[in-house]
């Protein structure tokens, strides 16, 4: 066939599905077409609040015709688009797979788009246990989108959508209500209303970012009574936003109790816990390099050594070779022996950062300088990078050893020298990963005809020209 339609096995088509996907398909210069997914009548009261809760799966758009994303369970694409782009990626094999693809087709230049009329029916999860379980692995497949497609996600590791979200509660209605464009004297035509961005506010908030800054300071407020109150605030700012979903929610009138409105508070408080606890979890996981990757060291021919400055080394070509030989064998060297990393996205200071250890992580920059001809000189630059977990362990000692001081007045001694040396361990981590990338990089250099230069403009594997020697 022309086209691939999909749909999920806990869903129901409406018998005009494929008619109406196809229709929309065939009006325009798309590559795919996809619509929503509405919950059927639910069979207890427990289905009818997790399909009025956030977190389920939905449509993302652009414009009424043109979608960011559109659910796995509900689309269809050209048999030519599926095969351009690799087809679904079976990395993802819980969720997330239908984001990906979308992300890809879309960096292709393709278009997508949404037919509202193409209606499947999906049934949502029976219990707060399956719903549990449905949003770790929606944080689980988040968090392996954001290593392949690090430019769609934010700080807090949430997605950033370029399009307006669909299906869910607004927690701006609190703030600003939609806008109904009436025309000057209330004579316009076509009197529409106008939602107001969906809030960022919202999304911090309910993160679980947030939620550990409100934890530490309720115990920080143990020892500092002047900031008992603000946990308290952070706090309230996170109930005000289950509340407003609450408020809002869409519950089916034969369950619309007060138990239901409760219940669905409860998730819309829960559920970015969950998805977030199990997205940063799994972010550390795959964030680090495995230990035997980093333990094994790299080989060169005889005659060849590692040697130099870690965080700077320079390569020079006769042939013309330049940065991007030496990325591409980086990347392979990467993949080859199981490191893992994510690539430059078009917005990052670096072009690969490599996930090293639980503390570290090293960035690594290219620059190749043109020296006419075929004749190129390639500089690297490694640096470390703090990894979140450090830098939150540090701040926690620090504020222990800062408290220490002003409630007794004189510091413990013995607890400054351990902190000292966990911060000699963490030097020691940090020059040990930094030594093993550096390998990696000379190998990758070595194997594309680069030549390592040193100091003294002298090859470290080769004897290298005059012009080499000038060049340097």
């Amino acid at each position: 066939g022309e086209v691939f339609a999909y749909t999920d096995s806990d869903c129901m088509v409406d018998p005009d599905w494929l008619y109406y996907l196809l229709g929309t398909l065939l009006s325009g210069d798309f590559a795919g077409v996809g619509g929503p997914n509405v919950s059927p009548p639910a069979q207890n009261w427990v289905q009818a609040c997790v399909a009025a809760a956030p977190g389920g799966p939905s449509h993302v758009l652009l414009t009424d015709v043109v979608a960011e994303h559109i659910p796995g369970c509900n689309m269809a694409w050209y048999r030519w688009a599926f095969e351009s782009v690799g087809g679904f990626d079976p990395e993802y094999r819980k969720a997330g797979d239908d984001v990906d693809f979308c992300w890809r087709i879309q960096q292709a230049g393709w278009e997508i788009a949404f037919s509202p009329t193409a209606v499947v029916w999906h049934y949502r999860r029976f219990t707060l246990r399956a719903f549990r379980k449905q949003q770790e692995g929606y944080g689980e497949a988040e968090s392996m989108l954001r290593f392949k497609h690090l430019i769609f996600f934010g700080p807090t590791g949430t997605a950033k959508w370029r399009g307006q979200i669909y299906g869910t509660p607004r927690f701006s209605w609190f703030i600003n209500r939609p806008i109904i464009y009436h025309g000057v004297f209330g004579e316009g035509f076509f009197q529409s209303i106008y939602p107001t961005p969906q809030s960022e506010l919202a999304g911090y908030l309910s993160s679980v970012e947030w939620f550990a800054l409100t934890a530490f300071l309720f115990g920080l407020g143990i020892f500092v009574p002047a900031l008992r109150i603000v946990p308290y605030l952070m706090l309230g700012g996170t109930l005000c936003v289950a509340l407003s979903y609450m408020l809002r929610a869409r519950i089916e009138p034969k369950f619309d109790t007060a138990a239901a409105r409760l219940l669905v508070m409860f998730l819309a408080f829960a559920q970015p816990l969950v998805r977030g606890w199990s997205r940063y979890f799994t972010w550390l996981q795959f964030k680090r390099t495995p230990r035997a990757v980093i333990a094994t060291h790299e080989q060169l021919p005889a005659g060849a050594a590692f040697s130099g400055p870690l965080g700077r080394r320079s390569y020079w070509s006769e042939d013309g070779k330049d940065r991007h030989h030496m990325l591409a064998g980086v990347f392979g060297l990467l993949e080859e022996e199981g490191w893992r990393y994510s690539a430059d996205s078009g917005w990052n200071e670096w072009d690969i950062q490599i996930y090293g250890n639980f503390w570290w992580s090293i960035a690594l920059q290219t620059v190749t300088e043109y020296h006419g001809g075929s004749k190129c000189l390639t500089r690297v630059r490694l640096r470390h990078q703090f990894v979140t977990t450090t830098v939150i362990i540090n701040l926690i000692i620090l504020s222990l050893l800062i408290y220490g001081e002003l409630h007794s007045g004189s510091l413990d001694w013995r607890v400054v020298g351990v902190y000292l040396g966990f911060v000699g361990f963490l030097a020691f981590r940090a020059r040990a990963l930094k030594q093993r990338v550096a390998e990696v990089v000379d190998v990758a250099a070595f194997r594309a005809g680069l030549q390592r230069i040193g100091r003294s403009g002298v090859a470290d594997a080769t004897v290298v020209t005059t012009a080499a020697n000038e060049a340097a």
